[in-house]
């Protein structure tokens, strides 16, 4: 065989070609290598994260937006929490009570949140909200002990 005008023996051209294979391997092997520490690494992290999110089953959190609606007419409030708690959806109330509407229009996030969720919840996090005297709405975090 000729290679760029000298002669390579067939020898030659086996161990070039047996070193081009074996280079290519352990380039490949690196990759599979990184790519299983990764997935490793990835694992512990995601166990680690889910351990310490369910560490105190006692505590729930519901993350989601707290409604209030104000009816002239009767002068009733009626409002409900609806979310999420740990994947899956949850609503507390509705809940009706008696105010007049500069009681209503004076009314926060916090105000509504005790009516509707009593001593068992905790206000935790108000991060919208908006009341136009007849309409309250918030996004809310609501942490409950049980």
């Amino acid at each position: 065989m000729r290679g760029e005008g000298r002669n390579v023996s067939e020898g030659s051209v086996f161990l070039l070609q047996t070193f081009v294979e074996k280079k290519a391997r352990d380039e490949m092997c690196k990759k599979t290598k990184v790519r299983l520490l990764f997935m490793v690494l990835l694992l512990v992290a995601v166990s680690i994260g889910a351990t310490l999110a369910y560490a105190d089953s006692s505590v729930c959190a519901v993350s989601g937006r707290l409604g209030a609606v104000y009816d002239n007419g009767t002068g009733n409030v009626t409002a409900m929490v609806a979310g999420y708690a740990e994947g899956k959806a949850v609503t507390l109330g509705p809940v009706t009570w008696t105010v007049d509407q500069g009681q209503f229009f004076n009314l926060n996030a916090e105000d509504v949140a005790k009516f509707v969720c009593g001593k068992d919840f905790t206000l935790k996090k108000v991060t919208k909200s908006a009341n136009n005297g007849k309409e309250l709405v918030a996004d809310v975090v609501i942490m409950k002990s049980n």
